[in-house]
């Protein structure tokens, strides 16, 4: 009796078509989801905000001598920064404010710690970007000088993007943040093709 019940439940287990609410379709869980899209979104927009910015846009420097080149990196770095530098400065103005304090430590998720926490983040992404921006203008000819000033105008925005989304939405955060990495990440790759391999990619 008792084995015929266990095979009465056993049998309704299997013949039951639900998926369990905790079931992954392809390892991503529905939390997951929407950070995938975001991502998708990242790599989609930084794209057509590339190669659409080259296709109206057809700057290039007079000269492209090692000055120039120099010359070109460090200007692209003052605005990669601003985003940055303009953030210590309002942490300055909050650190007089003792609300933002719990004894010596920045109150958690205050917009002290927040800010705190973009600035670190900002000069983290800044060192990984200028040196990818140095090795481009080091490897691409005249023609393709622009697209260092493009890559600067995709990581300042991605910067803001961030810092808003900190404040307000993840969502936003975490595209912010895709737009600032990615690029950088795609011209790491551009770099090691080109340094290792000599497979040199048009920009």
């Amino acid at each position: 009796m008792q084995r015929s019940a266990e095979q009465r439940h056993s049998t309704k287990r299997r013949a039951s078509p639900q998926r369990h609410p905790r079931a992954k379709p392809f390892g991503f869980t529905a939390r997951q989801r929407p950070f995938i899209i975001v991502l998708l979104a990242n790599w989609a927009f930084s794209l057509a905000f590339f190669l659409g910015m080259k296709l109206i846009w057809h700057w290039q420097p007079e000269a492209w001598g090692i000055a120039d080149r120099l010359a070109l990196v460090i200007k692209d770095s003052v605005f990669a920064l601003l985003p940055g530098v303009i953030g210590i400065c309002i942490v300055a103005a909050q650190r007089l404010d003792p609300s933002m304090w719990v004894g010596r430590v920045a109150k958690p998720n205050s917009a002290l710690d927040i800010n705190t926490r973009f600035i670190l983040n900002t000069f983290e992404q800044f060192i990984a970007y200028f040196i990818a921006n140095a090795g481009l203008a080091m490897y691409c000819p005249l023609e393709e000088a622009r697209s260092l000033p493009l890559l600067t105008a995709l990581f300042v925005m991605g910067r803001i993007l961030f810092w808003i989304g900190y404040h307000k939405n993840p969502y936003l955060r975490a595209f912010g943040f895709g737009i600032t990495f990615y690029p950088t990440v795609a011209a790491f790759v551009w770099l090691l093709l080109m340094m290792l391999f000599d497979i040199r990619i048009p920009l």
